[in-house]
């Protein structure tokens, strides 16, 4: 039988969330208890108030009425900036959805992302401005580049327009578009699933309302309340440093702005600007990625801070091992909670949310959230199986995605009969606790026995010579594959040999490193910390 979450049902508005989301500013400034919604990480004198991302909001949907935006796509190439906000409210307000892409890609990688989503209206900044140029030249469907300029005497082809102009834009009243909260599109991120290329997955109104209601009554009933009975949202903050295009970081810029929060924004992640935020901020709740983690953990420049303030560690994205916990508690004793969350953009998030009261054992990511089902299936044939026993996680509930934009095929493989099948191998206790074992396609297969590469990077992150790794299966005549570990040192002196010593103790013997040990600079990683092996299988293979 399928899994039922153990909390109770929440009910959720059927009303756009733009709508939803204006609304809790329009109180949040009435209140007047909290002025700003984003704070600068990189600049703390760089400030926006919440009436003036109001007032951006709505000067950004009167000029996107003014060229004709209505229920089209628009995409954003930027770092993390306090605009991101407005500029997605403003579309929103036209019934239009943000499709966000890294700053960092080619503009071969934001070509093949503005032809998929077909945008119309592409927001940058003058640094990424030249590839996104070209990059729109072979994308039929833009009409209208904005650009936030390096400064006032900046000159622009026609075809691109100034930020300033656009928030100088005379505000309209901006005709009502009818919504069908649960088929049009809210926002587009673009994820690669299961396997295979970046897709876009389309997340309606219903989706992201749904997500948003089940995951702020959670926190308050089961963390926010548990941690402090006088909690005020107004006082506190919440440390932005997740790409925005991201699932992850873009989900907790709208709670923060829900609950009248004040955001720490930073462009892009930097140590020492992290751990600056966190002791002058006084943060008491930190929403990570396991490389945070892992620095947290492990780098010494950390004790340069005083990081005493933190309460509560969430981590999601990608599992975190046990070792590195053990540290964390080990050097942040007043951090009481470390606990792991679970979910994919697919699922508009996240499917297991962080419970204070649940005793998370380690290596679990909790129980299953409101208003979701769960099963775990045997891979292939489908088959349910029971309590402690490994299979694909599957769940079913309003948060999972509409499907992959303009791919039947990838969708119909993704979705069966309403479940969304997550490509991750786990298994469920007694308890009702869910454990994540590793991906279905990075298992590692030895002669036809399963190796999960997480459970060899959690034993070798134990290692105190070890700073990072990752570990990958490389081709074998006679195994099929074998483990390759890629290591990143905390000390030089650390060989190859003590390496694969360390690990064959742990393990079973079709789980030594028999594909060798390399040790390398820093170890590949998406903007949402999950690491990409892709780029260790091609290292490897080059070298064959």
């Amino acid at each position: 039988m399928p899994h039922e979450s153990p909390y109770p049902s929440v009910k959720i508005p059927e009303i756009p969330y733009h709508e939803i989301l204006l609304n809790a500013i329009d109180k949040t400034i009435a209140d007047g208890k909290n002025k700003y919604a984003f704070i600068s990480g990189d600049d703390p004198k760089s400030t926006l108030t919440f009436e003036q991302l109001r007032k951006d909001a709505f000067a950004v949907a009167s000029y996107l009425h003014s060229i004709g935006f209505k229920k089209d796509v628009a995409a954003v190439v930027l770092p993390n900036v306090f605009q991101y906000a407005s500029f997605f409210i403003g579309c929103a307000m036209n019934g239009g959805a943000i499709s966000g892409a890294s700053a960092l890609f080619t503009d071969y990688e934001l070509q093949r992302q503005f032809i998929d989503s077909r945008a119309k209206v592409v927001l940058t900044n003058e640094e990424s401005l030249p590839k996104v140029l070209i990059a729109a030249k072979q994308s039929p469907s833009i009409q209208k580049i904005i650009v936030f300029p390096k400064s006032t005497g900046s000159s622009f082809p026609s075809q691109v327009t100034s930020w300033n102009e656009v928030v100088a834009t005379r505000v309209i009243t901006v005709p009502k578009v009818q919504v069908d909260v649960h088929h049009d599109l809210l926002v587009l991120p673009y994820s690669s699933g299961t396997t295979g290329p970046p897709k876009g997955v389309m997340i309606s109104h219903s989706n992201f309302v749904a997500m948003l209601s089940v995951y702020i009554k959670t926190e308050k009933s089961y963390i926010l309340d548990i941690l402090d009975s006088n909690w005020d949202n107004y006082k506190e903050k919440v440390l932005l440093f997740p790409p925005l295009y991201h699932a992850y970081g873009f989900f907790h810029m709208n709670q923060c702005l829900l609950k009248g929060m004040t955001g720490i924004i930073m462009r892009h992640f930097e140590p020492i600007r992290f751990l600056t935020a966190i002791q002058e901020h006084r943060l008491r709740v930190l929403f990570l990625v396991p490389p945070i983690m892992v620095l947290l953990a492990k780098h010494p420049i950390c004790v340069n801070f005083d990081l005493s303030s933190v309460q509560v560690l969430i981590s999601g994205a990608a599992p975190t091992g046990k070792e590195i916990i053990l540290e964390l508690k080990r050097k942040y004793p007043n951090a009481k909670y470390i606990q792991q969350t679970y979910g994919m953009t697919e699922g508009t998030m996240a499917s297991h949310i962080p419970d204070l009261t649940n005793k998370q054992p380690f290596g679990s990511v909790g129980k299953l959230a409101s208003n979701l089902i769960m099963k775990i299936v045997e891979p292939g044939t489908l088959k349910e199986q029971p309590v402690n026993q490994r299979g694909e996680i599957c769940v079913r509930g309003p948060t999972v995605m509409l499907g992959y934009l303009g791919r039947p095929e990838a969708t119909a493989s993704t979705i069966i009969d309403g479940w969304l099948h997550t490509g991750d191998i786990g298994y469920i206790n007694e308890d009702g606790n869910l454990f994540i074992v590793d991906r279905l396609k990075e298992l590692i297969k030895v002669k036809g026995l399963q190796v999960p590469p997480a459970e060899l990077e959690d034993i070798l992150l134990s290692h105190p010579k070890i700073r990072d790794c990752a570990v990958i299966g490389i081709p074998d005549a006679k195994a099929g594959e074998l483990p390759k570990a890629f290591v990143v040192r905390s000390d030089t002196t650390l060989s190859e040999q003590e390496v694969k010593d360390f690990v064959k103790p742990k393990v079973s013997k079709y789980k030594y490193l028999e594909g060798g040990v390399e040790f390398i600079e820093e170890i590949p990683k998406s903007a949402s910390g999950k690491i990409l092996r892709r780029y260790l299988r091609d290292r490897s293979t080059a070298k064959l």
